[in-house]
């Protein structure tokens, strides 16, 4: 019998000895790109609570989100239950990271029986036994477990109180009647950011009829923590009113630790290189029972192509910034957004939401000023307006020479063209447009410039991906945009440029107000509107810029032809008047007589002359519309002879029209005797 009891004693040590921890992480992105990092949270289970007496401390009334208040008919609708006896409200969120039991939660139920849950539940009543207890609700904090009913009296409600990392999530029960036995209960579930630590503050409990239960309860109803005295008892006198619940301490350690933000704690972010495995040991300080588990982040390698595509959606990744240089990408396939670095007096933390997005072209997106196709909008989730960073964005060459295209005529100075256009380096602006918005009409705050004068800030082509990299030292976040330093004001100004066609020649005519010593004008015309050639020059003295200009285009282009004015002054600032179209249409045949055409009976001939191969229809006609003959012919160059049948026309006047689908139709009076 000895053997056997030192058999068991040596069984319970054994059993002490291998307690096990079991020993969960999370990675927030299990994959990133190259560069990029993610958060890994730890949990553990199973955790115990030690249980503590503590002076009452209400928070007091927010009346901000109220469940239910009879008196003021004010009331949230019911998730569960037919009245306000016994009924739930589900799913209020938790507005911090909370772990409960050593699982994190992030909503919870609340009961007008006195219990909050953090678990799925059908319960509505929930009271009438000891604790712990298989029966539902489980994963519960009991403030005051009992039969209550706010059907006539009471408040219930909900708020937030403090500030992060120290908030306090407050559920709020003041004076509301036990459903039988008389009595009122004012009390207070707290539940406290970061330590997640749970508070019951009690304020009254009058009843002393109905069974009632104090405590925290686990997930599956098999371990609770209760308030001394306070396990389904009916008087509640002589008891502290208010306990603190404390949970064990869970001291985790992570390996490899050369690519987390820190060796130990629940959370860290992970920076790594390559796809790593991380291990996570779990030690509870309470009773010693230890665990472990993985973790596997793997690793794409970064693109070196510029996330975005002309016309397309925002591309965006929201993911936590480094303590070094963080790329953000395109989580589908690793292109590159952007960089943030942690900088300055405030360094940025915690999640950034880091977007570009490409318009088509660039646009003076409902502005006077012009801005190129690619943008930014760069959001960190905390203290977005005062942090600071060194931020590194991209563009492309292509987007540069589309703004260049429209930078003249919106009065802007034009992009590097390439790697060694110093002075389109020095014109090169950012601005960052502060608060919130969409584009740079409706952003909340002002904005600010950065040029090459600006200290920090870099202009660099790189020559290995073949991008602009834009560095810039902010304070603050929100939108970036590019564009270019405005072009200095003419001292030439137009009054007008404009133009008429005349016998097939193109007459042009501007007026200008010079405030400059001389002037130089250069005529230029284009067929597509988009390449022009000059066409002719002159150069003027003040005293004649006081008289009009005009100019003869004797040999206009077949087709359209389009005018514009390049005015350059003593300064050599240039600008560009407005655009002239004026459309040329040159027949490729004439008609030279209609022989004899005045007829009684004999032949009559039409004359053609062409100066190109094709083919014609020439039709008999008279003046209503009315058609007697039609012929197609086919012209050669040179002189063509075309008979016209008149034997069967009565008396009258007649047209010989001549119809080509290149040339307007041309006709030719006949009259027959």
């Amino acid at each position: 019998m000895k053997n056997l009891y030192f058999f068991l004693i040596s069984l319970c040590f054994c059993s002490f000895c291998s307690a096990q921890l079991t020993v969960n992480g999370f990675a927030n992105n299990p994959t990133v790109c190259s560069g990029n990092s993610t958060l890994i949270t730890a949990t553990a289970t199973p955790v115990g609570y030690s249980v503590s007496a503590i002076p009452t401390s209400l928070i007091g009334s927010y009346y901000t989100n109220v469940l239910a208040d009879a008196l003021s008919a004010n009331f949230t609708p019911r998730s569960a239950g037919i009245n306000y006896n016994d009924c739930r409200w589900d799913g209020i969120s938790i507005p911090f990271g909370f772990t409960y039991y050593g699982s994190p939660v992030s909503s919870v139920n609340v009961s007008s029986n006195g219990w909050i849950t953090f678990s799925a539940t059908s319960a509505t009543t929930g009271f009438g036994f000891a604790l712990p207890s298989a029966g539902q609700p489980n994963n519960a904090i009991h403030g005051i477990t009992t039969n209550l009913t706010l059907d006539a009296a009471g408040v219930l409600e909900y708020y937030v109180d403090g500030s992060a990392p120290n908030r306090v999530f407050v559920v709020r029960y003041e004076d509301v009647p036990f459903a039988s036995g008389g009595g009122t209960a004012t009390f207070e579930i707290h539940l406290l950011e970061t330590s997640n630590i749970v508070e019951i503050h009690t304020l009254s409990c009058t009843n002393t009829t109905l069974a009632k239960a104090q405590g925290v309860e686990n997930a599956t109803g098999t371990v609770a923590t209760i308030a001394t005295g306070r396990n389904n008892t009916t008087t509640w006198s002589g008891f502290s009113n208010s306990y603190r619940f404390t949970p064990d301490v869970i001291n985790y350690t992570w390996s490899p630790s050369s690519t987390l933000s820190s060796s130990t704690g629940s959370s860290v972010i992970a920076t790594p290189i390559n796809t790593t495995i991380y291990t996570i040991n779990a030690t509870n300080a309470s009773n010693s029972a230890t665990g472990s588990t993985t973790v596997t982040v793997t690793v794409n390698s970064g693109s070196f192509t510029l996330a975005g595509t002309p016309g397309g959606a925002s591309i965006c990744q929201n993911i936590s910034v480094g303590a070094g240089s963080t790329n953000y990408r395109d989580v589908s396939n690793c292109n590159l957004i952007a960089q943030v670095t942690p900088a300055g007096g405030s360094p940025v933390t915690n999640t950034i939401n880091t977007c570009t997005k490409v318009d088509l072209n660039a646009t003076k997106r409902g502005t006077s000023d012009l801005y190129a196709s690619r943008k930014y909008d760069i959001e960190p989730i905390v203290n977005p307006a005062t942090s600071t960073a060194n931020i590194k964005l991209y563009f492309l060459q292509s987007e540069f020479n589309d703004f260049n295209t429209r930078a003249n005529d919106s009065g802007h100075k034009a992009l590097p063209t390439g790697p060694a256009d110093a002075t389109g380096i020095a014109n090169l602006l950012l601005r960052q447009f502060h608060g919130t918005g969409t584009n740079p009409t409706n952003y909340s705050g002002s904005y600010v410039d950065f040029t090459t004068a600006t200290p920090g800030f870099t202009v660099n082509w790189n020559a290995t991906q073949s991008w602009w990299e834009i560095t810039v030292p902010v304070n603050g976040f929100s939108g970036f945009y590019i564009s270019s330093s405005k072009i200095s004001p003419l001292s030439i100004k137009l009054t007008y440029f404009k133009g008429t066609q005349t016998d097939k020649k193109h007459f042009l005519s501007w007026k200008v107000v010079c405030t400059s010593a001389e002037a130089k004008f250069e005529l230029q015309r284009s067929s597509n509107g988009s390449i022009y050639y000059p066409l002719s020059t002159f150069t003027a003295s003040k005293d004649r810029c006081e008289n009009p200009f005009d100019f003869t285009d004797v040999n206009p282009s077949e087709g359209k032809n389009y005018y514009r004015l390049k005015f350059t002054d003593v300064d050599d600032k240039v600008n560009y008047s407005n655009i002239v179209l004026l459309t040329q249409k040159t027949g490729h045949f004439d008609l030279i007589s209609l022989s004899p055409n005045l007829t009684s009976s004999q032949p009559v001939v039409l004359k053609i002359n062409t100066t190109k191969k094709e083919t014609v229809t020439v039709a008999l006609s008279d003046f209503t519309g009315r058609m007697f003959e039609k012929q197609t012919v086919s012209l050669q160059i040179g002189s063509n002879q075309i008979p016209v049948q008149t034997n069967s026309l009565a008396a009258g006047i007649y047209n010989v029209t001549v119809y080509s689908s290149n040339d307007k139709p041309v006709s030719l009076k006949l009259i027959k005797q």
